[in-house]
């Protein structure tokens, strides 16, 4: 095993502590979340077992959910693809909140931030998206 494959599994294995820490859900709310089909096993067995990037996906938009008043057995839904988020009040943010985020480069001074959870666009999606504003920003003539 590489040094770079070695620290990319330490980066991908992360403690229930470690998860708990960076979503700011309790040990004990993962597990009922894990329990009640919400979030995936974590990965191994017993002691060995430990979570990934996905699992704190998962738990941030879980969290997203609840704060925007939707049910758990909808959140469900919504995570399984079967609900549609269609009427479901628009979450309002708060200082602290953390969200994963995409940032793409596109000229000097100029990048697009995007929250790959709600903009659901594939990457072929996203770099037609990129390619139109990049070449929009480029037409534009600088007033001097």
């Amino acid at each position: 095993m590489s040094h770079k494959e070695s620290v990319n599994t330490y980066e991908n294995k992360l403690s229930i502590d470690e998860v708990s820490s960076l979503t700011s859900v309790s040990p004990r709310t993962v597990r009922f979340y894990i329990q009640k089909g919400l979030v995936d096993r974590p990965v191994g067995q017993r002691k060995a077992a430990y979570y990934t990037r996905e699992h704190v996906r998962q738990l941030l938009e879980i969290e997203k959910w609840k704060t925007a008043g939707v049910s758990l057995e909808a959140i469900r839904g919504i995570m399984s693809g079967q609900q549609t988020v269609a009427g479901v009040p628009e979450q309002m943010r708060r200082p602290g909140e953390v969200r994963l985020c995409s940032r793409i480069w596109l000229a000097p001074g100029l990048e697009l931030h995007l929250d790959p959870s709600e903009i659901r666009l594939d990457v072929d999606q996203l770099r037609s998206l990129t390619a139109k504003i990049a070449d929009l920003v480029s037409s534009m003539t600088i007033k001097e």
